[in-house]
């Protein structure tokens, strides 16, 4: 009980990916993939995770989960690698989608939960390598006959979460492949990545610090989640980071545990992956892990503290529960963000002060993360647009023992302007509440009554129009930005007289990618996404 507290009601997860223990392993539950053999079934993980966990956790807001019913032929499920390896693949991939099918239907008339996700796999071809020698288009066939499956049985709704592999750049390779199929595309719902191997840059804390910690990130990590990124806007489905950990044992053991430079580095990697790669989702390694387990599993080491890329790490001995710098990393954002709040555009003018901004309607308030980098504590000055500051600011931070103290709740320096002043080398959660113009304040009426639209066609290749409505005369400047907030190109910049207006552009020379374009006057600005596929 104090663990799953710890887990979802402290740090606040409200998603994450059930294991359930292999439900055909080491058999299969007969020989036809179409008629369910129940008896054949192991439902002890299934019956575990949903008393030990989801009763527990599912009141705490512990609700978005994704059950994993893992096709693992590695270890897991030999028997399937037989029939696939003895040329009967059509039965190989009719199984496959009998297992996962036969998941779905026992948690749905035993539980009554039908998730939203599944994740029918974990690192198939890389690092764990558990599809056994599989190929991207063996991936693909399963997908398809996985989801089509799901559907006969019902579940058209829930979608798939692919492919999980070791690396960003395979992780790329793989759901690029998927995705290109039509059949297959239907049934994601989001791509997932992990970030290793260990030593990496977002495996390694270090290297984090030692990278977007001094301003400079690693511009190849960029890179490829800027493409993943295009991936899912191209396809419609989101991207989530599913699994980083810095290595197992104790390869940091200098680095005594609760060391805030592991928190302050955890926290700029979320940052990272929301910017770079548009993420809406952030995993650590497990939700939990304890003393008990890490002797049995390492052969009876007992420095479990070393897994401080897990969440809450459990002392069995004594019942204590520790929070790791990978959960108060994520509780700056998840103990402040709900579900639904929108990523914002912000900017700032030091690359070492770091800032992830949400929108959170349904709590009328506007979110900031804060992640000083800097070795002195730095004044912020935070300038809104479009919104009034409508109360007390609330927040809380983090330096060095410090951990998630509360702030004195403060005024806005104004109605648009929060001045704040945050430590050296800290990470800060502040809500702004706000409150949308008003008729009696005539100044942000035009922003009030603009309207800008998606731009047409979109994905682009080389030109493409953008229409807006003005609800009275003013001046209007259309710019075009790339995610990192630099301006590539002025589309418009004059008065314009009010009602509807279009603008046609050609930009064969834009490079491929996701960019910003924004309308913006006297009044305030907006903002859309746009996707350029040359």
């Amino acid at each position: 009980n104090q663990a799953i507290q710890t887990v979802y009601g402290d740090v606040g997860l409200t998603m994450g990916n059930l294991q359930l223990g292999g439900p055909e392993s080491p058999n299969n539950d007969n020989n036809d993939p179409f008629t369910f053999n129940w008896s054949g079934f192991s439902w002890t993980g299934s019956q575990n995770i949903k008393t030990k966990v989801l009763d527990l956790a599912q009141p705490l807001g512990f609700d978005n989960f994704s059950l994993a019913p893992s096709i693992n032929l590695k270890w897991a499920m030999p028997w399937l690698k037989t029939l696939r390896d003895s040329g009967q693949y059509e039965q190989f991939l009719d199984e496959t989608a009998e297992h996962v099918a036969a998941v779905l239907v026992y948690w749905r008339d035993n539980f009554g939960i039908i998730p939203r996700y599944i994740v029918p796999f974990n690192e198939p071809l890389s690092g764990n390598g558990e599809l056994a020698g599989g190929s991207t288009q063996q991936l693909t066939d399963i997908v398809k006959r996985v989801g089509s499956r799901m559907a006969a049985e019902g579940f058209s709704n829930v979608k798939m979460v692919v492919p999980s592999e070791e690396t960003e750049q395979k992780s790329l390779a793989r759901a690029s492949g998927i995705l290109k199929d039509a059949q297959a595309r239907q049934y994601v719902g989001a791509i997932a990545f992990h970030t290793y191997p260990y030593g990496s840059t977002y495996s390694d804390y270090e290297k984090i610090l030692d990278t977007s910690g001094i301003g400079t990130p690693d511009e190849s990590k960029i890179q490829v989640r800027n493409q993943l990124r295009d991936l899912a806007a191209q396809y419609g489905v989101q991207v989530w980071m599913t699994e980083v950990s810095m290595g197992p044992g104790n390869r940091y053991n200098d680095d005594p545990f609760g060391d805030f430079a592991y928190l302050r580095a955890r926290a700029i990697h979320i940052h990272d992956e929301l910017l770079y790669a548009n993420a809406s989702a952030y995993y650590g390694m497990n939700n939990m892990w304890d003393l008990k387990t890490h002797m049995e599993h390492f052969g009876g080491s007992d420095d479990f503290l070393s897994e401080r890329s897990t969440i809450a790490l459990i002392n069995n001995n004594t019942n204590e529960v520790f929070i790791s710098g990978m959960g108060y990393a994520i509780g700056h954002y998840a103990r402040w963000i709900r579900r639904g709040a929108i990523r914002l555009d912000v900017s700032s003018n030091n690359p070492l002060v770091l800032v992830s901004a949400f929108r959170d309607e349904s709590q009328k308030r506007i979110v900031l993360v804060l992640i000083n980098n800097l070795n002195v504590q730095a004044s912020i000055q935070v300038d809104l647009s479009g919104v009034s500051v409508g109360g007390m600011i609330e927040g809380e931070e983090s330096f060095g023992s410090v951990r998630w103290q509360s702030l004195t709740p403060f005024s806005p320096e104004s109605s648009d302007r929060v001045n704040l002043t945050v430590p050296a080398l800290s990470v800060t959660s502040i809500s702004i509440p706000i409150s949308e113009p008003t008729s009696a304040e005539p100044a942000l009426q035009p922003f009030r009554l603009a309207v800008l639209e998606q731009n047409y066609p979109n994905p682009l290749t080389t030109f493409t129009t953008f229409s807006f409505t003005l609800g009275e005369p003013e001046n209007v400047e259309l710019r075009i930005y790339d995610l990192l907030g630099r301006k590539v190109k002025t589309v418009l910049n004059s008065t314009l007289s009010s009602g509807e207006h279009s603008v046609t552009v050609s930009m064969p020379d834009l490079p491929n990618g996701v960019y910003i374009y924004r309308l913006e006057t006297p009044g305030g600005a907006k903002s859309k996404y746009m996707v350029v596929r040359n």
